[in-house]
């Protein structure tokens, strides 16, 4: 049964759940409009189930059965309890530590992920992976942007480009804002031609669905198992000379890394 989705309400855990009371049931086979497949998977007939509350919140039940009739005594059922109440204690710590986490990982006006995330994740994929590329995505006259219409519609701005970008990459690729108005996409596993089509992806979407309309320009680099030195600063620097070639060049483009100048194709 792992891995299934029960109905709120359906099942033995189902109702202990949903009501929020806990439950004893001494023999199974006897009781008449009751029907649980655990009870039945298992060939039990006893059963001691507590809803698991998490900060005054259910958010889940325990169960324990038995094959024999009439097996749990009330100092069990006491002790299950007992047993629940440390259990939602430890949970609802774990989920505080894990919301802390993640605010502390995450940039809080965007949602992306923050820098310093994004290189521990960068410098521990160079340590098992063989491949992995670097997008550095800026929006082009940003300053121009709020110096027009506010920082207020500049950070609306922002939101809507870091939303184009979280949405234009795989589930396994990291987003982060670099800082200010540039952000950072880590594609591992992806080689040079794939990342640049994943960035002249996020150019036209920018284009075409911001607004008010805003375009971006992007630097790519990529790093392999081949290469004499792997760092995250030396992808990193790679990365901003490309942006700087396509701020330069006229903004609105993708410029692939000088190491890559080969593959190099610029958009206007």
């Amino acid at each position: 049964m792992r891995g299934e989705i029960i109905e709120t309400g359906k099942g033995l855990g189902g109702q202990v759940y949903a009501l929020g009371e806990p439950l004893i049931l001494s023999e199974y086979s006897n009781t008449a409009g009751v029907s649980s497949r655990l009870m039945t998977a298992t060939e039990s007939q006893s059963v001691i189930a507590t809803p698991l509350n998490v900060g005054g919140e259910v958010r889940g039940a325990i169960m324990l059965t038995h094959r024999e009739p009439h097996y749990f005594s009330y100092d069990s059922f006491r002790l299950l309890q007992a047993m629940a109440g440390h259990i939602g204690l430890a949970v609802g710590n774990a989920r505080l530590h894990a919301e802390v986490r993640y605010l502390a990982n995450r940039d809080s006006l965007t949602g992306l992920y923050a820098r310093h995330y994004l290189d521990e994740e960068i410098k521990e994929r160079q340590t098992k992976d063989f491949c992995g590329t670097l997008v550095v995505v800026d929006i082009d006259q940003f300053k121009m942007v709020n110096d027009t219409y506010g920082h207020q519609k500049g950070d609306k701005i922002l939101k809507q480009v870091s939303e184009i970008v979280k949405s234009s990459i795989r589930q396994g690729d990291i987003a982060a804002r670099w800082g200010g108005e540039e952000l950072a996409v880590y594609l591992p596993q992806l080689g040079i031609q794939q990342a640049r089509f994943v960035a002249e992806r996020i150019r036209k979407r920018v284009m075409g669905e911001t607004e008010p309309r805003v375009t971006v320009s992007c630097g790519i680099a990529e790093w392999s198992w081949t290469d004499e030195r792997v760092s995250v600063e030396s992808l990193f620097y790679r990365a901003d000379m490309a942006l700087y070639e396509a701020k330069n060049n006229g903004r609105n483009q993708v410029v692939i890394d000088g190491k890559n100048s080969d593959v190099n194709i610029k958009n206007p």
